[in-house]
């Protein structure tokens, strides 16, 4: 939903207050992330690169894709193949650096292609994209949130480096599995708002809600004011933070690491 000024997450309408599966159109506050690099960053793999820079996430490492050009993803990786999406160089939900995963790499007679996990629904939506219209990156960390144990691991170089208890969603709106990422970090400029101090956006959206409080049932991992209820499934599909651990997970994981929810 187009949006004509952004607005800080805290002052989100009542219905939010009930759970999260995030509201796109209400906006939110700062965010973490410095502005998107213009369209003449030099920092890039381009398309005569003679081998991908980047590769498919493991245990131990995974890549990032900022996209610093618009470019729209393919279905193969070749110019000719059809169009899937149109991917702009700022993210949807607050106009952050656009970050994405890369899943796959693949090097052909005219350049680089990157396969990446796309901010769209079907929640496995990916798509292939040229290596001159992204900036990548490798990241050390990685999460894993179990819905069985309602706990969230924080691992770096493959290692667990942090595990905490958390909120998810009810059974009737349940957090969505699967392989996801990160999209936008955003700092809250209400730390005792419902929110808490960090919300992360997620590539992944409810699968029982089309859209939620105007927005289109995106979720995230954010912090909370009502730390009482950490532990339960009381949320819309959103994962639920203390606090300091919302702070600490906003301030170190970037955009692009891959988060991995299951059962």
């Amino acid at each position: 939903m187009a949006m004509t000024r952004l607005r800080p997450a805290s002052l989100w309408g009542a219905g939010a207050l009930a759970g999260c599966a995030l509201a796109l159109a209400a906006g939110a506050a700062s965010a973490a992330a410095p502005a998107p690099a213009p369209a003449t960053a030099t920092a890039v793999s381009t398309a005569t690169t003679a081998s991908p820079i980047a590769s498919r996430p493991t245990t131990r490492e995974a890549w990032t894709a900022r996209v610093i050009v618009p470019v729209h993803t393919r279905s193969a990786p070749r110019a000719q193949a059809r169009k899937t999406s149109k991917l702009e160089a700022t993210a949807p939900y607050n106009r952050g650096p656009h970050v994405l995963l890369v899943l796959a790499a693949r090097s052909t007679k005219t350049g680089v292609w990157y396969r990446v996990l796309l901010n769209k629904r079907p929640n496995d939506a990916a798509g292939w994209v040229p290596a001159e219209a992204v900036q990548v990156r490798k990241t050390p960390y990685r999460i894993t949130v179990d819905l069985s144990s309602r706990t969230l691991q924080l691992f770096k170089a493959g290692k667990a480096v942090g595990r905490w208890s958390v909120a998810v969603g009810t059974p009737t709106n349940p957090t969505p599995v699967g392989r996801f990422a990160v999209s936008e970090v955003v700092r809250q400029d209400n730390p005792s708002g419902f929110f808490g101090t960090y919300i992360m956006t997620l590539t992944a959206h409810s699968e029982r809600l089309s859209d939620f409080d105007g927005g289109d049932g995106r979720v995230a991992l954010h912090g909370t004011n009502r730390a009482s209820l950490i532990g339960q499934a009381v949320s819309h599909g959103c994962v639920r933070l203390v606090n300091a651990v919302a702070t600490r997970l906003g301030r170190t994981v970037p955009p692009g690491a891959p988060v991995d929810i299951v059962r």
